[in-house]
């Protein structure tokens, strides 16, 4: 690569990761062109990307991002999953793929600018997708407050059963 070339792809790779909100550094070794394809497809379907490049410009890229602590995540065969938006999608897309192929396999997890190990890096794969966790606290907080209406509606159709039963009476 020229030396142009490697400047322009350390300007694109410092832009990327100084956008991205997570990252997930990875070794493709003997990861297929079919499967790295698909992979790719489903990230950036999430908002999240696949980059490869030398670890030397990985390293001057990181550097001049701001993101030094990534400098030790880049020796062997590295790739790069930047993910720009919600965390646990490009991480459940790697997770999963680990679990059918067993590639790529995760060196480190950055998340807000600090390295995750690949236990936390499972369990952030694992959590359920945001709109669930959204339902179930709505959910939790609907609930009471549902009950707390049907309570007060049984008063209130209590009360006018009493008035009609009262009413009923004094004609009598």
């Amino acid at each position: 690569m020229a030396n142009q070339e490697k400047i322009k792809e350390v300007a694109v790779l410092k832009e990327k990761i100084a956008a991205a909100k997570n990252i997930i550094v990875t070794d493709h070794t003997s990861l297929t062109v079919e499967d790295m394809t698909v992979l790719r497809r489903d990230l950036r379907r999430a908002n999240s990307e696949l980059r490869v490049a030398k670890n030397t410009l990985f390293r001057i890229a990181a550097r001049e991002a701001g993101k030094e602590n990534l400098a030790g995540c880049f020796v062997g065969p590295t790739s790069l999953v930047l993910g720009y938006d919600d965390p646990a999608v490009p991480a459940r897309i790697i997770f999963e793929s680990n679990k059918k192929i067993e590639k790529p396999k995760v060196k480190a997890f950055i998340l807000d600018n600090q390295i995750l190990g690949v236990e936390d890096f499972k369990k952030i794969a694992q959590l359920p997708p945001r709109e669930v966790v959204l339902a179930q606290l709505i959910g939790s907080i609907e609930g009471p407050i549902v009950n707390f209406i049907m309570t007060l509606e049984g008063v209130v159709r209590n009360f006018i059963g009493l008035v009609d039963a009262l009413a009923e009476k004094n004609k009598k």
